[in-house]
């Protein structure tokens, strides 16, 4: 049931989806790393959404970008949208993606940080 979807996992299925695997949405991005970026990021809403929601990601810390450089600018990229590979496991604290482990650290956001669907390419 749609209901029970929170507002913000449902803004990450319709953000995503908004984007074409065909088309990279940012700058610092090569066609074939956004295809599988968000064949990954799509994988992660579907299988980790919830629970990540629940544990208090939000969208910024996962799908962030600078606005005009994209991910060219690491310090302004959210985990999912640098780092292709799969998770294994999400708690508050943490998410664990494939060898990696990516710690949830203050501040949320960087000025001006945007969601990769609002990014200008």
């Amino acid at each position: 049931m749609a209901s029970s979807i929170p507002p913000t996992v449902l803004e990450w299925s319709r953000g995503l989806a908004s984007l074409s695997p065909g088309v990279v949405p940012c700058r610092g991005l090569r066609p074939d790393e956004w295809r599988e970026t968000h064949r990954l990021c799509g994988e992660f809403v579907e299988r980790w959404g919830m629970q990540a929601h629940a544990a208090g990601w939000d969208t910024l810390r996962l799908f962030g970008v600078h606005p005009e450089l994209g991910t060219i600018r690491g310090d302004y990229s959210g985990i999912l949208v640098t780092l292709s590979v799969e998770i294994h496991e999400v708690t508050p604290e943490w998410i664990k993606l494939g060898r990696w482990t990516a710690y949830r650290h203050e501040p949320v956001k960087m000025p001006g940080m945007v969601p990769i669907w609002e990014a200008n390419q």
